[in-house]
């Protein structure tokens, strides 16, 4: 294993994992600036790719390009994979179209296909004319399936036996196939239409004697993956059924690849990060990218928070009359919108956490809603009482000490119901939850908290 310059160690002295180090990093800069490509190859060749990947996203893109030059005869192609968009752009600038389409091969066919697919349409296109005939209609193959489905997933590369065999000819076939995926956890058994029939662990052709039948030790209760299967869905079935690989079948249900949990993992990976940033108003997380490009892709957001915060505004400026003659109840209208839109996004993390987990379905749709209900109305009360208490105490004024309470368990209770159901009619109409629930019942909240609370205001004082 290549040694990095920082370590982690346990007690024993064992090693846990490797970090670039902040003195390695300096020694980094400064050959930069020195121009000395030769320590800049004794330093970065011996780097795992994700390392290496780390180190080119921390620097700039002049740095990044010395880099480049300095270690281009020897660069590790598998570090490609591991850089964000922005970054893998400029390097793959760097070496050349030319360069990078001769050491595609070196890559497994889902890590190239990933480099292809992530090239802008230009660099993409000329790509495709600069490899082999074979991997171009490879790729295109590929490529014509959705965006986020299995197939764009999935390894071309696979082993795949007929039934007739023994365990020997497995055995001898892996041995001398010369076009083999680098890791692979199971054989698929085909029939001669390459269906798969069964499927064979690594573990079962070690147990067993060469001269057993594969028929007679293949499993035939596995799980396959349709092509077109979007990467959500594959990540769900590998995560319920504890899958380390699964064979990807197309529409006529023959096996044309593999997805390994190397893979899904990236998946699950990428799913949660949208999720979490989308419901913080972020679409992009590519630390590297033009200030410009970070700007417009967070406007839209803005737009969204600006009109939710006019709506509020509209709603208070029609009972300014009523603030007017008791301003005390600007101190604590801000409470029950607050609270209702914290309690909004509560709720609709653990709903869609719930969706993710299948554990929602209709038949018992219900009993969330009906749950989350009384959550939100225990809390209510809860909190109504703490604040009943803060008014008496600090303002004296027992007519506010019943209205902010009666505002506060409806606007609560709405947050709660609210948060499931739209959270859930958003999943049902096709679109993503975690990009629409949150803007859509925070707005309600406000609107709905203010017009309660100032509502009631103007009703009983």
């Amino acid at each position: 294993m290549a040694k990095n310059p920082d370590t982690f160690e346990n007690n024993d002295g064992e090693l846990l994992f490797e970090v670039l180090s902040t003195e390695f990093m300096d020694a980094i800069e400064q050959a930069i600036l020195g121009e000395d490509a030769q320590t800049i190859k004794e330093k970065l060749l011996p780097l795992d790719p994700p390392d290496l990947a780390l180190l080119l996203e921390q620097l700039n893109a002049d740095d990044r390009q010395f880099i480049i030059n300095a270690i281009r005869k020897d660069f590790n192609y598998d570090t490609l994979i591991e850089l964000s968009d922005h970054v893998q752009s400029e390097v793959v600038e760097y070496l050349g179209i030319d360069t990078l389409a001769k050491h595609l091969a070196e890559l497994d066919s889902d890590d190239a296909f990933t480099v292809i697919d992530e090239l802008p349409g230009d660099q993409q296109s000329e790509i495709l004319t600069k490899i082999s005939a074979s991997q171009r209609a490879s790729y295109e193959t590929i490529l014509s399936y959705p965006e986020g489905s299995a197939a764009r997933l999935m390894q071309q590369e696979f082993v795949a036996v007929p039934s007739f065999w023994k365990v020997a000819d497995v055995l001898k076939f892996i041995q001398k196939s010369k076009v083999m995926p680098d890791a692979f956890y199971e054989v698929y058994v085909v029939d001669p239409k390459h269906h798969v029939v069964g499927v064979i662990p690594n573990s079962f052709l070690l147990r067993n004697q060469g001269t057993s039948s594969i028929r007679n030790i293949m499993k035939e209760d596995f799980k396959s993956i349709p092509a077109n299967l979007d990467q959500a869905e594959v990540a769900y079935l590998f995560r319920h059924y504890d899958l380390i690989s699964a064979p990807v079948l197309d529409e006529s249900g023959r096996v044309i690849g593999m997805i390994t949990s190397d893979d899904v993992v990236d998946v699950i990976d990428e799913e949660a990060e949208k999720n979490i940033l989308q419901m913080a108003g972020v679409s992009e997380t590519n630390y590297n990218a033009p200030f410009y490009v970070t700007s417009s892709q967070r406007i839209g957001w803005l737009v969204v928070t600006l009109i939710n915060a006019l709506l509020g505004a509209f709603v208070i400026e029609c009972f300014h009359e009523t603030i007017e003659q008791k301003g005390s109840l600007a101190a604590f209208m801000t409470i029950v919108a607050a609270m209702g839109g914290a309690n909004a996004m509560q709720v609709i993390a653990v709903t869609m956490r719930a969706c993710s987990g299948r554990l929602i379905h209709s038949s018992n749709m219900w009993r969330p809603v009906m749950k989350e209900a009384l959550v939100g109305l225990m809390n209510a009360l809860v909190f109504s009482l703490i604040t009943t208490l803060i008014v008496l105490f600090w303002f004296k004024d027992p007519s506010i000490a019943y209205i902010l309470p009666l505002a506060l368990v409806f606007n609560m209770v709405w947050a709660s119901l609210g948060g499931v159901l739209l959270t859930l009619a958003i999943e049902k109409m096709g679109f993503d939850p975690a990009v629409s629930a949150g803007p859509l019942v925070t707005a309600t909240t406000d609107v709905l908290g203010f017009a309660s609370f100032l509502g009631l205001a103007t009703w009983i004082l």
